[in-house]
């Protein structure tokens, strides 16, 4: 395990703010999906969200814009983070209800704890195979596969957000591993730029053309999820992020899903089911033992063989 630092109260509260903020953006996506179509959506969300975190990343960089060299890794890690994560989230909540799609989502710790074993050769610890265990069973309650009245459009909402959490694993260890002398808020601006820019592109090619909202919902919950979820959020959490282990950082994530479910229950009326609550106190238990149960050693290992290949 690594070294414990303990974190500051500001921080703490900081922390919370950003996981409520995203939270949030789960109703505000569900919102926003009735006003445009959901890739459009999604991709106009993170393409102005990358314009907003430009300034700071000029700021931060001392540049203007990255090296050349990193245009391909960029572009791979936008492709994953942004173009598919993202337009994965975008189109199975326009399917599925946003509380289930906030707890569905949020299973990517798991797929990344699995991932990163897979790829590295890991064992897994006793506390990562138990989160896993107690997290896919607060999924399968979330989901309740049993539904005889499960609809084929939300069974694949969810076959798709569960895609959605395996790539953003996938995009996780990448980021680690072949950013790690990156400045990380300018890592997530260009491949936010870069994996929008290719969303459009896919949203034009399939959803009939480029479209906008000039409605007043519409564009209150594209700036709500522009600025404050894509840009002040991870602005917050990358700064944070850069003074803590990441694993006593990254267990404070698993608020994103409560509030998510307790937003989408208070604004959109959806029904706050048994199953959801016992579900979601699964997934978080899951994510915070998977979180606590990851070695030290296990980023590091894959960054030191990413530079033998490269």
């Amino acid at each position: 395990m690594g070294e414990v630092v303990n974190i500051k109260a500001k921080d703490i509260y900081l922390l919370i703010l950003v996981t409520f903020i995203w939270g949030l953006s789960y109703p505000a996506m569900k919102i926003g999906t009735n006003f445009l179509p959901p890739l459009a959506f999604g991709a106009w969300r993170f393409f102005l969200g990358a314009l907003c975190l430009y300034p700071l990343a000029v700021k931060r960089q001392g540049r203007p814009w990255h090296e050349r060299r990193d245009f391909w890794p960029l572009l791979l890690l936008g492709l994953l983070q942004t173009t598919i994560m993202g337009g994965a989230l975008h189109f199975g909540i326009s399917l599925v209800k946003s509380g289930i799609t906030s707890v569905v989502l949020y299973s990517y710790p798991f797929f990344f704890t699995f991932l990163a074993c897979l790829l590295l050769k890991e064992n897994l610890t006793w506390k990562q195979a138990a989160g896993l265990i107690t997290g896919f069973a607060g999924l399968i309650l979330v989901v309740d596969p049993w539904q005889v009245h499960l609809a084929r459009t939300e069974f694949l909402g969810i076959v798709v957000l569960l895609g959605g959490a395996v790539v953003w694993g996938l995009a996780t260890i990448y980021l680690k591993a072949a950013f790690k002398q990156h400045d990380k808020l300018a890592v997530t601006t260009y491949q936010m730029l870069y994996g929008s820019v290719a969303l459009l592109l896919i949203s034009a090619l399939t959803e009939g053309g480029l479209h906008f909202s000039w409605t007043l919902p519409s564009l209150g919950t594209i700036f709500y999820l522009a600025v404050l979820t894509s840009a002040l959020g991870f602005a917050i959490l990358l700064t944070i992020q850069a003074r803590y282990p990441a694993s006593q950082t990254s267990v404070y994530l698993f608020l994103v899903p409560v509030f998510g479910v307790l937003s989408s229950t208070r604004l959109l009326g959806e029904n706050l089911t048994l199953n959801l609550i016992l579900g979601l106190a699964l997934v978080a238990l899951g994510i915070i033992t998977v979180n606590l149960g990851v070695p030290a050693p296990t980023v590091e290992k894959y960054e030191s063989r990413l530079g033998k290949t490269n």
